[in-house]
């Protein structure tokens, strides 16, 4: 039988529950998107004013709410297995300063930093907007990215270096062409840093432009080159989400493979399936594809004998059944 921190664990992390785990996963995510929609007419101080009781009892109970689903969070966290020897309170400190636990923590520290600052900050209320990033865990595509971001880190570092280092030198080349005639735009690097960034990232917003002819010169190139340098990131974006949702689609198609020994797949090897790609981000059509081609390709050896010389003799076949028909001389 399933215990209630099990079910809380399926609910909340994996998505999981049936019916009533899809409830209330699309109750939170309405939630989210409503908290993150109250806090922008909030800025609107006609609309603030205006519904200032309403939008005061909204956010006491989203914040009722996002805590006791921390905390509910925090207490299942054992459930998503521990490690050897590791005590359940040692897991769930483990669980605490995961990105999405931090995340979730941070969406409602601001609710408690307003009884102790009294003056109305902005700062303070927009940074309830981080509640925006929790739906993360419902949104496939942000599981991706953080995934993406995560395993690019390096690559994504070298390109911005990169990027930077042109920034600074062309900032310096404006600066020295440009810096006596204009010194109260191009009179030092720092000032000329805006002209280079805007010009190499093709923005090209036309406040700050050169006059002389080395100085236009020296522009259209970084203007051409930027259009390779600013595209760079975007590549390796594109490039790691493709091999990311490959990753992903290999991870699975190996877990199928290996339920598939049997050539079968059990109701409770469907569920594991299902939590898996839940895990993966992967949408109910592409794990069923993937199932269906694994069923189709897997082909099995199957030892078999001559009904007249009785010799024997292998049969390549997919999943299945396999039958002989044998016919009468």
């Amino acid at each position: 039988m399933m215990t209630l921190r099990k079910k809380t664990y399926q609910i909340l992390v994996q998505n999981g529950g049936g019916k009533i785990g899809l409830i209330i996963n699309i109750f939170i995510i309405l939630l989210i998107i409503s908290s993150v929609i109250i806090v922008i007419l909030e800025s609107d101080k006609e609309l603030a004013e205006s519904y200032k009781n309403e939008f005061y009892v909204f956010e006491m109970f989203a914040f009722i709410f996002f805590i006791i689903d921390y905390i509910l969070r925090v207490w299942a966290a054992p459930e998503g297995g521990k490690k050897k020897g590791e005590s359940n309170l040692k897991n769930r400190l483990r669980y605490i300063i995961t990105p999405m636990a931090i995340i979730d923590l941070l969406a409602i520290i601001p609710f408690f930093l307003g009884y102790f600052i009294t003056d109305d900050l902005l700062i303070l209320r927009s940074l309830r907007l981080i509640r925006a990033f929790k739906l993360s865990r419902y949104a496939r595509s942000m599981d991706i990215l953080l995934s993406v971001l995560k395993y690019e880190a390096t690559t994504f570092f070298s390109a911005f270096f990169i990027l930077g280092i042109i920034i600074i030198l062309a900032a310096t080349g404006i600066h020295i062409i440009e810096g006596d005639i204009q010194p109260e735009t191009f009179g030092s690097i720092p000032k000329a840093l805006w002209w280079a960034t805007i010009t190499l990232t093709t923005v090209g917003y036309g406040d700050v432009i050169p006059v002389t002819a080395g100085g236009k010169f020296l522009g259209g190139f970084i203007a051409i080159s930027g259009i390779t340098m600013a595209a760079l990131p975007a590549g390796i974006m594109a490039s790691g989400f493709t091999a990311e949702i490959n990753r992903r689609r290999e991870t699975f198609q190996l877990q199928v493979y290996k339920y598939l020994e049997d050539n079968h797949l059990s109701l409770s090897e469907l569920k594991k399936l299902d939590i898996l790609r839940n895990e993966l981000s992967l949408s109910r059509r592409d794990a069923r594809l993937i199932i269906n081609e694994i069923n189709q390709n897997t082909r099995f050896e199957t030892l078999s004998h001559c009904p007249h010389c009785r010799s024997a003799f292998h049969i390549n076949h997919p999943a299945g059944e396999v039958f002989v028909k044998v016919k009468k001389e």
